[in-house]
């Protein structure tokens, strides 16, 4: 009788293994994968790193070939959808279900509850709806939940009190708990496996032997240098060969007892540093990397390795031996994963780009990024605005350039069409000049029914924004940015408003426009400096979240400084654009102050305040923040020393960061009391962990900053820009 396969997480790391485990062990079983992603039949859903590119970690010629099983077939669907889960298992009618979707350890709070707690009991909850025979369960949970586990109380066995440490451990403790009482209420028959560190070809590089192992296949094949960060390596672990743990798991469903817990794992202690040490020797770089310690990570437990009596008295004995499973490891960084490396197509930018802002549930405005699109705009703007009368506010450079041939097509279409100036420079961005602008606008008789057209760079979007927000209670406006800075970040997002002399962006309003309409050909006019502070605000997204975004400016350097190449330039600013849209979207009006969108602000905008608005540029500042943020972070452990030269790089590259002053600096230390203002006497500050994390810290010790500056200025590469009198 053909025995049916729920697994969830299917894609995952485990979820690959077992599904092959299931496919090969009976020829009689049927799979159904379940994963929030679409399928993938190359890789996993995560990343890996060939020395300096990162790619989709690829899968094993084992793996690919379930993907072409005829008893193997995947549904894309988020777990937490209880009425399609209830209709797929009511059509699948699995014998078994092993759940292994879950959230990460150092994903948000939110996420992991969501995840691991509420999506566990959505499973169990459409199990019960589905009408069909209750499949046998077998629910992932981990190790780690344990806690610290005293010497004596070694190996830690399924009955020792579960202590986390953590909220990840707390959310998978959590679901056990609540799985229990819902499969009891139920009488569904369930297992729980709590599985310790996993190792093995594709695991993610967030774990040690992952992270350690494609290091140092890097560094042997000559592609990065003979240095390796790590923290302490004083604890221990119970690592275990993936390929083991999907027999494990599969045995459990076979011989396990439901309502049982087992712990899944090797069962042998081994040494960090001897793993370690093994790693190098294997990769033949024994006595030749120098290795560098860094801060330990906090709540790290000192030794972890699980008792596997249960396990064993089903039959279960590990094939793989940690030397066996590293050198697997290995082969597969210097087989599939550089295999991939080299296949891996030049990027392809695309033409036209589009994407949209939601501000809320009645709004959700256009971004449009093409070349040629400021000679389209005439017509674009008449068909989606029919208004009899359009203002465009600029300055007297942008006017000529490209704002007359503007008004002459809005007017050539019957449009009564006017310029308002803003003169050039922070210094117009100003409470001032605002009111200018509201009389000049009154004197044109400018009403509700009229549309503001901000042609120009972040300035004239942030004056013109609040003009708009403001003006007779608020009236349409629409961003056509002309710089780097504006195109990638000023433009979008609503946030508007003007400096005042204590702070900057004092006086503002959240007011989103009715359309971004971007050329990146208008790039080409616009001085270098004028596109390296722009590419501040680009690198900032990647560090944040897109690390593609990163590599790309890092290898794209000069061709991006140039700004000659349209389609280049747009697919810079439809990533980062895309990239602050994905953060904007869960809070597009700021309510929650900890955004990560600040990283690189808050240093920054106290450093133009001290400057007087009129030495640097925004982007400018940004990227001393940046290499602030980066220093400061290093100094706390955060993130690595490689991390940090990456950024330090990439801000060299675009001759960032500016050449300020230190008395100027240390000054700047002392005006981010405005900032705490302003969020709620709290600078939570934005800390980069790698190229694509970050982390938000609720405050600073005094110290820090200046401590950071003093690293700035001891770097070899960047010092120069702290200068001494």
């Amino acid at each position: 009788m053909t025995q049916r396969v729920l697994v969830t997480g299917a894609q995952g790391f485990l979820g690959r293994y077992l599904t092959a485990q299931l496919l090969e062990a009976d020829d009689d079983t049927e799979v159904l994968g379940l994963g929030r992603t679409h399928q993938l039949v190359d890789t996993f859903t995560h990343s890996v790193n060939w020395g300096p590119s990162q790619l989709r970690a690829p899968l094993t010629e084992q793996l690919r070939q379930v993907i072409d099983s005829s008893r193997y077939h995947y549904t894309s669907l988020n777990i937490g959808r209880q009425s399609e889960l209830t209709a797929l298992l009511g059509d699948f009618q699995p014998h078994r279900v092993f759940h292994l979707a879950s959230g990460l350890r150092d994903a948000p709070a939110d996420h992991l509850f969501r995840t691991n707690v509420e999506g566990t009991i959505t499973l169990i909850e459409a199990v019960r709806e589905a009408g069909i025979a209750h499949p046998l369960l077998v629910l992932g949970s981990t190790g780690f939940l344990y806690g610290r586990i005293a010497s004596e109380e070694l190996p830690i066995r399924e009955e020792t009190v579960p202590a986390p440490i953590d909220l990840y451990g707390v959310s998978k403790l959590a679901a056990e708990q609540a799985a229990r009482i819902l499969t009891v209420r139920y009488g569904i028959p369930a297992i729980w496996a709590r599985i310790f560190n996993l190792v093995g070809p594709g695991q993610e590089e967030r774990h040690f032997c992952g992270r350690m192992t494609g290091l140092a296949a890097a560094i042997s094949a000559g592609i990065l240098p003979p240095s390796i960060e790590v923290e302490p390596l004083t604890t221990t672990r119970d690592f275990f060969d993936v390929r083991d743990a999907a027999r494990a798991l599969d045995l459990l469903a076979r011989r396990g007892a439901p309502g049982c817990i087992y712990n899944v794992g090797s069962g042998v202690e081994s040494a960090v540093d001897d793993v370690f040490r093994q790693i190098l020797c294997l990769a033949g770089l024994d006595g030749r990397v120098e290795v560098e310690q860094k801060a330990p990570r906090p709540a790290d437990i000192p030794r972890y390795f699980a008792d596997i009596g249960k396990l064993r008295a089903l039959g279960f004995a590990p094939a793989h031996p940690l030397s066996r499973s590293l050198a697997d490891l290995l082969e597969y960084y210097n087989g599939p994963v550089a295999g991939a490396a080299r296949l891996t197509t030049p990027r392809e930018h695309r033409p036209r780009i589009f994407a949209s802002v939601e501000a809320d549930s009645s709004h959700r405005y256009p971004v449009e990024i093409a070349a040629g699109l400021l000679q389209q705009l005439p017509e674009r703007l008449t068909g989606l605005f029919p208004v009899a009368r359009m203002v465009v506010l600029t300055d007297a450079c942008v006017l000529e350039r490209y704002g007359s041939s503007l008004l002459d097509g809005l007017r050539a279409r019957g449009v009564e069409a006017a310029p308002v100036l803003l003169p050039p420079g922070e210094r117009s961005k100003s409470a001032e000049q605002y009111l200018t602008l509201i009389e000049q606008l009154h004197a044109l008789q400018f009403d509700r029914r009229a549309l503001l057209i901000n042609l120009g760079g972040g300035i004239v979007s942030d004056v013109g924004g609040f003009v708009a927000a403001t003006y007779l209670r608020g009236v349409a406006y629409v961003n056509v940015p002309t710089t780097l800075l504006a195109q990638l970040d000023a433009a979008i997002g609503g946030k508007v408003g003007v400096n005042m002399p204590w702070a900057k962006n004092f006086v503002g309003a959240f007011a989103h426009p009715k359309a971004v309409f971007t050329d990146p050909i208008v790039l080409k006019t616009l001085p270098t400096r004028e596109l390296c502070a722009g590419v501040a605000e680009a690198l900032k997204v990647g560090i944040i979240g897109d690390p593609d975004l990163f590599e790309l400016l890092e290898s794209e350097s000069e061709a991006v400084r140039r700004g000659q190449d349209a389609a280049l330039m747009g697919e810079v600013i439809a990533r980062a654009s895309k990239g602050k849209i994905a953060l904007l979207a869960p809070d597009p009006y700021e309510h929650n102050l900890r955004r990560a969108l600040n990283l690189g602000h808050t240093f920054g905008h106290a450093l133009e305040v001290q400057t007087g608005y009129d030495r640097l540029l925004h982007g400018e500042a940004v990227g001393f923040g940046l290499a602030v943020a980066a220093a400061v972070a290093r100094r706390r452990g955060l993130c690595s020393r490689t991390t940090v030269e990456r950024i330090s790089h990439a801000l060299h590259s675009y001759g960032l960061p500016p050449r300020v002053s230190r008395g100027d600096l240390m000054a700047t230390c002392d005006r981010l009391e405005a900032i705490r203002l302003v969020r709620g006497r709290r600078l939570n500050y934005v800390l980069p962990r790698e190229i694509g994390r970050v982390e938000i810290v609720a405050e600073l010790e005094e110290a820090e900053i200046p401590q950071a500056l003093e690293d700035i200025e001891r770097h070899p590469l960047i010092g120069e820009c702290v200068v001494r009198p």
